[in-house]
């Protein structure tokens, strides 16, 4: 009985210790598909699981939606296209501008949808301008609690609307961590990608976002999935965090 109670108690022991050790889980979203097959295909070829962001009605949108939904370690999100502060910034077909009548929202996302088969989420593609229009989110996150789609906050903006109003319509919302290639230069790069992975550690996740023409991101992730793996972070698809 004594060493029954001492093997209860050993079990218990490591039950606590492996439900306190951090998660350490990394979830990649990589935005602006669907210009070229070419820049999305260099994180296709990276075997991990990640959601890549497209945007819709672009000259390669059909055939990017296509090569991701052959990958199961991979998911598709509408990369929305909003406007920004700056009025220089073009944010592309099928945009949400901060002049938009709200009622005009739930058919331009319907538009866009129909280009990108196979969203399962929406982020926002620049919008700083939008996302801190209340009216004009509330639109988006009702189309998207309607339609079973999750809505990521790119966090373009620092008033950002989107928590206010997600919380108001009772819908679980996440937000980008981590910029992971503003800058181009490699060694800013790697500082942010090791800046990612410390919040994964101390935190249990972190949401990276990441963009498909920057070879010198895939290159970073590339060269270090294999080694963090080995070192207990694990990769996992965005819409994980919305189950």
């Amino acid at each position: 009985m004594h060493l029954l109670r001492i093997s209860l108690a050993i079990v218990f022991l490591l039950s606590g210790l492996l439900q306190a050790a951090p998660q350490k889980k990394i979830f990649l979203v990589i935005d602006d598909a669907g210009l070229a097959l070419g820049e999305t295909q260099q994180f296709l070829d990276i075997p991990v699981p990640m959601t890549i962001a497209v945007l819709p009605h672009q000259k390669q949108t059909k055939e990017v939606c296509i090569a991701i939904g052959r990958d199961q370690r991979k998911e598709i999100i509408l990369h929305q296209p909003m406007e920004a502060y700056n009025a220089h910034k073009n944010p592309g077909v099928g945009a949400i501008m901060n002049v938009t009548p709200p009622a005009e929202v739930q058919k331009i996302l319907d538009s866009n949808l129909r280009s990108v088969r196979g969203a399962v989420g929406i982020n926002n593609h620049m919008g700083s301008r939008v996302t801190e229009n209340e009216a004009l989110i509330q639109e988006v996150l009702r189309f998207c609690k309607a339609h079973d789609l999750f809505f990521l906050d790119s966090k373009t903006a620092y008033n950002s609307q989107v928590p206010r109003v997600a919380k108001n319509e009772g819908m679980h919302m996440e937000e980008r961590h981590v910029f992971l290639d503003i800058n181009q230069d490699r060694d800013y790069i790697r500082k942010m990608w090791g800046s990612a992975v410390n919040k994964s550690r101390e935190n249990g996740y972190v949401i990276v976002i990441g963009h498909v023409w920057s070879k010198e991101s895939a290159i970073a992730i590339r060269d270090s999935y294999q080694t963090l793996l080995n070192s207990g972070y694990t990769f996992h698809k965005l819409s994980e965090l919305y189950e």
